[in-house]
Formats: structure tokens, C-alpha cells, sequence
């Protein structure tokens, strides 16, 4: 029951990043906003890696940096940019794209032959995007732009070579520490460019309206984040961590259309539940082999 409870929490602070930054964008540029998501972020995680026992020394080099940024650094500025001309509930079914960019990435880069129920689930998973796009152009009062819905899939790829990457070469690196450091190398690269780009920044965040936000989006969403998703890990399995997968596009729905007044059309009612299906097909004989199905 409580890992349930966690992955409840944990799915409306992802799925509610897309909104705050939807909000935060009427005040900063994207790179600023990455900056205090981050550092917010590595407030929140600070403790927790203080108290971290053996931390294991690393070697600093370009890739590592590169491929760390590819968590945060550059897909969330990515992600700022293409929410200028999208609408929250669509990102959020599209952020869902990256199981399958990463098994895709997988077959391509690693060269890893897909089960039967996997190429199923790629060619369900692009028809349902392709379905997205269609639709959400043809709706009314929808904002939509190929070009921010691209930029929005742009994100996934990142978070998918993150992953095949991070999984490849750094797996001997405690989780926590990998969101630590993803997080500071993303607050160094995107507060450089705040700092030139709006220098007087800080000066926002004495507003409630500024700092409840990235309270949410750094200290909690992005930070706190990562510790309860490993409490979930280690306590429900990650069978029940994979789950958040599935959630997230519907709390991106649920707040776009309460709260932002997004129109919920036929897009989002094809194109949802097909890719709820993709990623069920993907995952089916990992359910099957924990008993779930």
C-alpha cells in the first residue's frame, strides 16, 4: 500500500512538471528555468548524497558529461522551448515515447534483437503519435505546431540515449549520485546561459507565484523525485515503478484541460490509450514473468 501511495505522488510530480514549466515560461527564458529546476533539485538530493556511505570516485570526462546532460541539460531546455507552441496533456503523451525510442535505440546502437511483442509495440507506439499529430493540428483552440511536436520528441531521444548509455557504461555508479551529478552538470551548462541571458532573474523568486512552482518542478519533481522513485524500486519492484510510465500521461491531460483550459479532442482519445497499449506490449512479458498478467 505504500509503495502505491508512492507511485501516486511520484506520477503527479512528473506528470505536473509539464505544467509548472508551462507556467514558468510567462516569466523566464527556457535556460533559466533549468537552472532553478536544478538547483532546486540538487538542494533536495544534497542530503541525501552527504549521507551516502562508499562513494566511489570519478573519472571525469567528456562523454560522461555528455551523456549525464542528455538527463536534464538538454532535454529540459528542449522541453521549455517546444511547450512555447504545445499544449501540456499532448507533451505529456509524447514524453511517453521514450520506451520506445529506447528500445528502438537498442536494436540500432546495441544492436539487440527485439522480441515479437516489442516490434508490435513500435509500430503501435509511432501510429499513435502520428495519430496525435494529425488530430491535434485539426483541433480547435489546440496549440500545436509539427515543428514544437518534434522538438517534444527530440526530448524522448535524449532521455532514450541517456539511458542506454548510463546503463552501458555507468551502472557501477549508485543511482542517487548519477541524479546528482546529472542535475549539477545541467545547473552549471544552463546557469551560464541565464546569467548572460537574464542576469537579474533572482529577482523573481521573492514572488510566490515563481517560487511555489520551482518548489515543485526542482526541489520535489526533479529531486526529491529520483529518491522516491528508487523507494519504489526497492520496496514495490520495478514492475510497479514501471507503472509511472503509464500514469504520467494522464495526470499531463487531466491538469492541461482543468487548469489551462486545453481542449481534450479526438487526438488524445485515440491516441492515449494506443499508446497505453504500446507500452503495455512492450513490457508484457516482463508482467508476465513477476505474474502480473
Amino acid at each position: 500500500m505504500k509503495s502505491f501511495i508512492y507511485l501516486m505522488i511520484l506520477s503527479l510530480l512528473w506528470g505536473s512538471a509539464f505544467f509548472w514549466t508551462k507556467e514558468l515560461l510567462e516569466v523566464f527564458d527556457p535556460p533559466t528555468i533549468v537552472f532553478f529546476r536544478c538547483l532546486f533539485g540538487l538542494l533536495a538530493l544534497l542530503p541525501f548524497v552527504l549521507l551516502k556511505k562508499n562513494r566511489i570516485q570519478l573519472k571525469i570526462s567528456s562523454f560522461y558529461i555528455f551523456a549525464l546532460a542528455l538527463g536534464a541539460a538538454i532535454p529540459w531546455n528542449i522541453m521549455a522551448f517546444s511547450l512555447q507552441g504545445l499544449d501540456t496533456g499532448l507533451s505529456g503523451i509524447l514524453n511517453a515515447t521514450t520506451p520506445l525510442f529506447a528500445l528502438l535505440f537498442s536494436i540500432v546502437i546495441l544492436k539487440a534483437k527485439p522480441f515479437w511483442n516489442q516490434t508490435v509495440s513500435l509500430l503501435i507506439g509511432f501510429i499513435a503519435v502520428a495519430i496525435l499529430m494529425i488530430f491535434s493540428g485539426q483541433a480547435a483552440g489546440t496549440q500545436f505546431s509539427v515543428y514544437h511536436a518534434l522538438l517534444m520528441l527530440a526530448v524522448t531521444m535524449s532521455y532514450a540515449l541517456n539511458s542506454i548509455w548510463v546503463k552501458k557504461y555507468y551502472t557501477d555508479i549508485p543511482a542517487i549520485l548519477l541524479g546528482f551529478w546529472t542535475l549539477l552538470i545541467s545547473a552549471v551548462f544552463n546557469g551560464i546561459i541565464s546569467i548572460i541571458m537574464e542576469p537579474q532573474a533572482v529577482m523573481h523568486l521573492g514572488k510566490i507565484e515563481v517560487f511555489l512552482p520551482l518548489l515543485v518542478l526542482g526541489c520535489l519533481s526533479s529531486g526529491l523525485g529520483y529518491v522516491i522513485f528508487y523507494q519504489i524500486v526497492s520496496t514495490g519492484g520495478p514492475i510497479l515503478a514501471l507503472m509511472v510510465t503509464f500514469i504520467v500521461p494522464f495526470i499531463t491531460v487531466t491538469l492541461g484541460t482543468l487548469f489551462l483550459q486545453e481542449p481534450f479532442h479526438l487526438g488524445i482519445a485515440i491516441g492515449l490509450p494506443l499508446m497505453i497499449v504500446s507500452l503495455f506490449i512492450m513490457n508484457i512479458q516482463v508482467f508476465k514473468k513477476k505474474g502480473a498478467v
